[in-house]
C-alpha cells in the first residue's frame, strides 16, 4: 500500500529541517555561527516553491517538538569576507564592552569600523520589536537592517533548527551549557537514548555515537514531556551526568529541551558513562544490565 502523500505543512516542515540543519551549504544559504539563517533567504530556494511567510510561522509555533526558533531584528555584521585559497578562516576577535550585550548602537559603531578595516566579524544579532505576520514583499524590502545613522529599520526574520545538524557550527551559541548540580539534573531529566535493540552489542562495544550529527541526542523523560525517545525505540540507554562531565565531555541543552553531547574526541560516549539499558518490548522494559551488572535479556 503506497504511503499517504505529506500534507503542504508536513513537506515544507521536512524540507526546512534539511536546509537548516544539513543543506545550507549545498543551497548557497549563509548560517551564522549560531546557526541562524535569513528567513527570506530560505524562502527564495526552489525547494521551498509554493511556501510563504505565513506557512513558516504556522510550522513553526505547531511544531510539537519545537524543532525551529524564530528570531526578528537583523545581523549588524559586516559582510562575510571569503578566505582565498590556502587561507584559513579568520577567527572572530574579542568584542567590546556591551558588543555581547546586544547594544545596538555599540554593534552599528563596531560594524562600521570592522567594515572600514575590511575585517569580517560576526556580531550578536540585535532584536527589533516583532511586526504582525508580514507579507513576502515586505520582508524582501532593501530596508531592512542599520541605516547610516546607526538607527535600526525594520527588521527582518531569521529562522534555526533548534538542534539536529550535521552543518558543523563554529560554536555551541545556540545551546545552554549544563553543569553537574541540581539544575543541571533537573534539565537533563532521565537523559536517555532510544535506538534499536540489533544494535545493542555494536554500541556496548564501541559506545554510543553522534554519527554524522554535530550531537549525540538524548531525551529528559520517557512520557510526559515533549521531548521523549521515539514511539518505536527498543532499546533504551540511560547516561550518567556526573560521569560524562567528570569526563570532560560537554553536556547541552537545546531551546526546545533537547539533551546534546558532542561525545568525547571521537565523537563517542562509552559504556563507562551509562547508568542502565534497558529493552522494550511490547511497551515492557527490563533492565539488561545496570552499572555494569548484566542480566539475561
Amino acid at each position: 500500500m503506497p504511503r499517504p502523500k505529506d500534507s503542504p505543512d508536513v513537506a515544507a516542515s521536512k524540507t526546512l529541517a534539511y536546509l537548516l540543519r544539513h543543506g545550507a551549504e549545498k543551497e548557497s544559504l549563509h548560517m551564522r555561527s549560531d546557526g541562524y539563517v535569513k528567513l527570506n533567504d530560505v524562502l527564495a530556494r526552489p525547494k521551498m516553491r509554493g511556501v510563504d511567510v505565513e506557512m513558516i510561522l504556522r510550522i513553526v509555533a505547531e511544531n510539537a517538538k519545537q524543532r525551529f526558533e524564530l528570531f526578528y531584528g537583523y545581523d549588524p555584521s559586516p559582510p562575510v569576507i571569503k578566505p582565498k585559497k590556502g587561507q584559513q578562516k579568520p577567527k572572530n576577535k574579542s568584542l567590546p564592552e556591551g558588543a555581547e550585550n546586544g547594544d545596538a548602537a555599540v554593534l552599528d559603531d563596531l560594524r562600521h569600523d570592522l567594515e572600514a578595516a575590511h575585517v569580517s566579524t560576526e556580531l550578536p544579532m540585535v532584536s527589533v520589536a516583532s511586526p504582525q505576520p508580514i507579507s513576502p514583499e515586505a520582508l524582501s524590502s532593501e530596508d531592512h537592517g542599520p541605516t547610516e545613522g546607526g538607527d535600526t529599520a525594520l527588521g527582518e526574520y531569521f529562522i534555526r533548527a533548534t538542534q539536529g545538524h550535521s552543518i558543523k557550527l563554529d560554536g555551541e551559541a545556540h545551546l545552554e551549557t549544563v553543569k553537574n548540580d541540581e539544575a543541571g539534573r533537573q534539565k537533563v531529566g532521565e537523559m536517555v537514548h532510544g535506538t534499536k535493540w540489533e544494535l545493542y552489542d555494536t554500541i556496548r562495544s564501541t559506545g554510543l555515537s553522534r554519527m554524522a550529527r554535530q550531537h549525540i541526542h538524548l531525551a529528559p523523560a520517557l512520557t510526559d514531556h515533549q521531548i521523549t525517545p521515539r514511539n518505536n525505540s527498543t532499546l533504551l540507554i540511560y547516561l550518567d551526568l556526573e560521569k560524562v562531565i567528570q569526563a570532560g565531555i560537554p553536556v547541552f541543552v537545546s531551546s526546545n529541551g533537547v539533551v546534546l553531547s558532542p561525545g568525547d574526541e571521537q565523537g563517542k560516549i562509552g559504556i563507562s558513562m551509562w547508568r542502565k539499558v534497558e529493552r522494550v518490548q511490547k511497551g515492557e522494559r527490563t533492565v539488561i544490565w545496570e552499572n555494569g551488572d548484566d542480566s539475561e535479556p
